[in-house]
């Protein structure tokens, strides 16, 4: 008996099978089980509507849903078309039920918006971050992007940008969810604050509310600072911090600049004035403990300056310098402060040099009209009044008074390339040869002033000048003051002319040797204050020291009046340096070999 093979009989039941007819309904083949049917995908339709604005309505600007959270429209992404009101719808369907998504918006803008700019870079921070900078939401080449989460109803603005940015960045450090929603609320407080709005509805802003003055100068000062401080300060709203607690007295500054915000910002003395500013407040609130910016002064810098400009004997390692076209002059110390070495040049051809000692046993007492107390005062034994520092400003009062002096300071930075330093050695006189010398890398320029006029005379030992006992301050005439100083020519050899209040000494050929002008003003003390000035030719009666009477009790009282000044007005240039390597000494020898003074 013949028996067929499994495997044949599998084969033949296959072909008997696939030979089947239609007509042959009696066999009937099973498939095999699948398991579960699939249940049809389910899409959900997701719809948002809102308002993008900056500076303005955004009109036609193209604004996705960020789905994979790039920042980026991509091409599969939806997308609407704002109107011309700024207003925009998106529709779209997925299978997710509740997406997590951002909103962009991208739109070019008329003109490219010139790009912030850092003015410059801190020394140190307390906590080093490796923060990187944020874009400008409109970039050189004009294009735009605003970010914002959706939880805002659809809203697009400056205010969601800076929400969102922030909280993304709080989510690329890993921050907790604890920290993120605290940092998050101190920020919408913040703006609120800063931006002046309601903070229940903060990031529902208008079109015409972003266009506001107030609205655009936040944003740039933000912008601005973000920039400064987002390579130096880890705290992600620093910015907003920092800025809060200047906000009065940077407005202050901007608004007397009477300059546009742009312009504010791109000027360097302003924006050293601001971050002196935001530098103060960063270190207030423990951010950093250096300065933000490399030109404000540091603790180390100030103990330099203040150990040379607080010096019994005069500013040691300074070299003072007088610039114009008519007068060049320098003054400087050495470096033991035991000699003055003195320079001077009137007019071209005809200069003066000389060396002469520090006289440290002057024991002159002299006193100053405090204008407050009404009377005069010692250094030693007036009101005191403790120096206070402010950014680059060193604040004191005249010895003895109530004025205000402040000594500004502008730091230099790498001095031998530095564009303002260069300028002061190409006016510089070309016999000084300021030029041929290695500066230090850091100068220290110094600007004093003075708020009011000083009146100050020797304690006890003033000359007086006596008139005749009718004589008042209506009548005092220049007749009568050229009697009383000029007793010696009076009255054949002095031509005195009333109207024009100048006197003329003559020789005895009856030449004019010398002429004088004669003014009257009110003194410190509002008394009567003549000056009598010697008359010279061009800009040095600049620098011609007058004599100064005040009138009382029927006599002249020499006094010294020091009037009211800042030395940068008068072409004046002072830079002191630290002496570690020596430059005292090379500077003083490099002067003296130049004008080979006369020494005393």
């Amino acid at each position: 008996m013949h028996h067929k093979s499994l495997l044949a009989i599998l084969i033949s039941g296959t072909l008997l099978v696939g030979c089947s007819s239609d007509d042959d309904k009696s066999t009937e083949v099973t498939q095999p089980d699948s398991g579960t049917p699939t249940t049809p995908v389910s899409e959900y339709n997701h719809q948002i509507a809102g308002l993008a604005v900056y500076q303005g309505a955004l009109s036609s600007a193209t604004v996705c849903a960020d789905l994979n959270k790039n920042v980026i429209c991509d091409s599969d992404e939806p997308f609407a078309t704002t109107d011309v009101d700024g207003n925009y719808q998106l529709e779209w369907t997925s299978e997710v039920e509740t997406p997590d998504y951002y909103l962009v918006a991208n739109w070019q803008a008329a003109t490219a918006t010139q790009a912030i700019q850092a003015r410059s870079l801190a020394l140190k921070v307390k906590n080093p971050a490796n923060r990187a900078a944020p874009k400008a939401i409109v970039d050189d080449a004009g294009q735009g992007t605003l970010i914002a989460s959706p939880l805002y109803n659809g809203a697009i603005n400056n205010l969601t940008h800076i929400k969102q940015s922030r909280v993304i960045e709080m989510m690329n450090q890993n921050l907790s969810d604890s920290d993120i929603s605290q940092l998050s609320t101190e920020l919408d407080a913040l703006l609120a604050i800063l931006y002046q709005l309601d903070a229940d509805t903060l990031y529902s802003v208008s079109a015409e509310t972003s266009a506001t003055a107030n609205f655009m100068r936040i944003d740039y000062a933000i912008a601005y600072l973000q920039q400064v401080i987002a390579t130096q300060i880890p705290n992600i709203i620093a910015a907003e911090k920092i800025l809060a607690a200047t906000y009065a007295e940077l407005w202050q500054i901007v608004s007397d600049s009477g300059l546009s915000i742009e312009a504010f910002f791109s000027d360097d003395a302003f924006t050293l004035a601001a971050n002196i500013l935001f530098s103060d407040s960063a270190i207030a609130l423990g951010f950093t403990e250096l300065p933000i910016d490399s030109r404000i002064l540091s603790q180390d810098d100030w103990d330099l300056v203040l150990g040379n400009i607080i010096h019994e004997s005069g500013f040691a390692n300074t070299l003072s310098l007088t610039l114009s076209s008519d007068l060049s002059a320098f003054s400087m110390q050495n470096a033991d402060n035991t000699k003055v070495l003195t320079w001077i040049s009137a007019l071209a051809g005809q200069a003066l040099a000389f060396e002469a000692p520090l006289d440290e046993d002057n024991d002159e007492l002299t006193e100053c009209w405090h204008t407050t107390d009404k009377r005069w005062y010692t250094e030693d034994n007036g009101p005191v009044t403790e120096p206070s520092i402010t950014g680059n400003t060193y604040n004191t009062v005249y010895a003895g008074t109530n004025v205000p002096i402040t000594i500004d300071i502008n730091k230099i930075t790498h001095a031998n390339t530095s564009d303002f330093w260069q300028s002061v050695l190409n006016t510089s006189p070309e016999m000084l040869k300021l030029d041929t010398l290695i500066w230090p890398d850091t100068l220290y320029s110094l600007t004093v002033t003075q708020a009011e006029d000083v009146m100050c005379r020797v304690v006890e030992d003033y000359e007086t000048y006596a008139l005749s006992s009718f004589v008042t301050e209506e009548t005092l005439s220049t007749t009568m003051v050229a009697e009383a100083l000029f007793g010696f020519y009076f009255p054949l050899d002095i031509i005195i002319d009333e109207e024009a209040q100048t006197i003329a000494l003559l020789d005895s050929d009856g030449n004019i040797e010398q002429r004088y002008q004669m003014t009257k003003s009110t003194s410190p003390s509002d008394q009567l204050l003549i000056k009598v000035a010697e008359i010279v030719e061009g800009t040095a009666q600049e620098y011609v020291y007058p004599d100064y009477f005040l009138f009382v009790d029927q006599q002249l009282m020499k006094v010294e009046l020091n009037e009211k000044m800042q030395t940068s007005a008068s072409n004046n240039v002072s830079v002191t340096f630290d002496n570690n390597t020596g430059f005292t000494q090379t500077l003083y020898q490099h002067l003296y070999d130049q004008v080979n003074p006369l020494v005393f």
